[in-house]
């Protein structure tokens, strides 16, 4: 069967979210897991899965969604911070998973169909588009800021599939979040877990899926140096 291999960004082709979140707060003067009980309070508060939803739903612009973690922080814990530069201050470690980064390249060389579906606020593209240089990397960039849907939501999949031109079940998204991966298999996909100490398997994983290395099974559908999603 042919494939179309989906990576997550954040977590995925970056370091862990836990691992991220301790270096936004290192020079900080609240914790990684005050910010997370904050972060859960504003998605309870809004009725969204988690506190990032919030922000690539477009429930709330960067301003808004920083003014209520800086109100969650005095009011839960005292402290007074200021998280007016929280977009630059978060996109500021530029670091890659080079492992993970070389296995899409050689995917993608070897003709496999290999897209990034990412939930991302719109007040955070220009950061994303600054990251790297994407054009060359992917057949495909599903950013949820320009398609009016996100992980976990069905027509974010049907989305990708119509891109990948491949049925649901030969489509496989690789994502650090349970949420995103469970979506996915209820969309008829196959979900494997990456990012961090799971990226090797991910790899072992995809290889077994694609066959690697046998012609009749390496596909790639889209144009071959496509950038963002239009």
């Amino acid at each position: 069967m042919r494939h179309a291999v989906w990576t997550d960004f954040r977590g995925v082709l970056t370091p862990p979210l836990r691992e991220g979140l301790r270096a936004y707060c290192a020079d900080k003067e609240f914790t990684p897991g005050q910010l997370g009980r904050c972060l859960r309070a504003i998605a309870d508060r809004h009725g969204s899965p988690d506190g990032m939803a919030v922000l690539d739903s477009g429930l709330l612009t960067e301003r808004e969604w920083a003014a209520e973690i800086e109100r969650e922080l005095a009011g839960r814990f005292g402290v007074e911070a200021d998280l007016s530069r929280v977009g630059a201050e978060w996109w500021s470690d530029r670091r890659l998973d080079d492992e993970w980064l070389a296995a899409l390249r050689t995917w993608r060389a070897a003709g496999i169909f290999v897209g990034m579906i990412s939930n991302l606020p719109a007040d955070w593209k220009e950061h994303f588009a600054g990251f790297a240089p994407w054009d060359g990397l992917f057949d495909e960039v599903l950013l949820s800021c320009d398609l009016g849907t996100r992980k976990p939501e069905p027509a974010m999949f049907r989305l990708a599939e119509s891109r990948s031109g491949l049925p649901a079940g030969a489509n496989v998204l690789v994502d650090d979040l349970d949420d995103n991966l469970a979506g996915a298999r209820r969309a008829g996909w196959t979900g494997v877990p990456g990012g961090g100490g799971a990226t090797r398997a991910a790899i072992a994983r995809i290889d077994s899926l694609v066959r690697f290395g046998a012609p009749d099974h390496l596909v790639r559908t889209g144009a071959p140096d496509q950038g963002v999603a239009r």
